[in-house]
């Protein structure tokens, strides 16, 4: 059984709300990070590139690390893609598509509200340069709550703007905040992506659920031996449950909270259903 470090970034940002700080890194500290992965001879992929290569039959390196970036915040393109440029690293991008060149409404709980998003150019252009432009949604919903209709909108309209911008097949898709079910996994899987990433600080592995792979939240306190550390599995469990009683439960909390509370306004056509990432 071959274990898959996917790391998980948000935004990489020096000035942060502190609410927001465990869902971003500073540029200085993103640049760290991906020194630390070159001078420890790593191959850096994207989602979709180690696992066609898995599926081709293709060993992937010893040391891989596969790099993901969620929600397609305007930072990603002047911070961290200068850097993975200068290295020549892979990462997919999940870009949250009905709020592109708008701002991040849904962060507005954590005081980060207005931070910019990618514009179609920028996205296109990101895809030239050999980013996997992924979806995450359109309007960054907890789509496990949703009915069967609303999370197919979210899922068929968002991998279609994105096919339009880039020109190219959207493959991969990102949960926001991590939330899925098995009905979530298989509508996901039905809309014609080929994988799809959670958040459960854990390694993935190749028998992993490729609709529900975990994935290792990466934090400004990590330093670069402990970045490493990280990637290693110390102490960090492999592929743990896709559905467990416990968020079972939360499931159904969340489902009467949002019953209860109006969704945030949003500058695109959806409007957003929750919290935080």
């Amino acid at each position: 059984m071959l274990t898959l470090p996917i790391l998980m970034y948000h935004s990489v940002a020096a000035d942060v709300d502190e609410r927001y700080r465990t869902w971003s890194v500073t540029p200085e500290r993103f640049s760290e990070h991906m020194q630390a992965l070159a001078k420890n001879g790593y191959a850096v992929l994207g989602v979709s590139t180690a696992l066609e290569r898995l599926d081709a039959g293709t060993p992937l390196p010893d040391k891989t690390a596969i790099l993901t970036f969620d929600d397609g915040l305007k930072d990603f393109l002047e911070n961290a893609f200068p850097v993975l440029d200068r290295h020549g690293f892979e990462a997919t991008l999940y870009v949250v598509a009905g709020l592109i060149a708008g701002h991040s409404k849904w962060l507005t709980p954590l005081g980060e509200g207005g931070r910019a998003m990618l514009q179609a150019d920028e996205i296109r252009h990101l895809h030239t340069k050999g980013i996997e432009i992924g979806a995450h949604s359109l309007s960054h919903p907890e789509m496990d709550i949703l009915d069967s209709a609303a999370c197919e909108r979210e899922l068929r309209d968002s991998r279609s703007i994105l096919e339009e911008i880039t020109g190219g097949k959207v493959k991969a898709f990102a949960y926001p905040h991590g939330y899925a079910s098995a009905a979530t996994r298989r509508l996901t899987r039905d809309a014609g992506f080929s994988s799809a990433v959670r958040v459960r600080h854990a390694l993935s592995h190749t028998s992993e659920n490729r609709f529900g792979l975990s994935r290792l939240i990466v934090t400004q306190d990590y330093d670069q031996a402990g970045l490493i550390s990280l990637l290693e599995g110390k102490g960090i469990p492999t592929a743990p449950p896709q559905d467990r009683i416990a968020g079972t439960c939360w499931r159904l909390v969340r489902r009467i909270r949002n019953r209860l509370t109006p969704p945030l306004a949003s500058d695109g056509p959806y409007q957003p259903a929750g919290g935080p990432i």
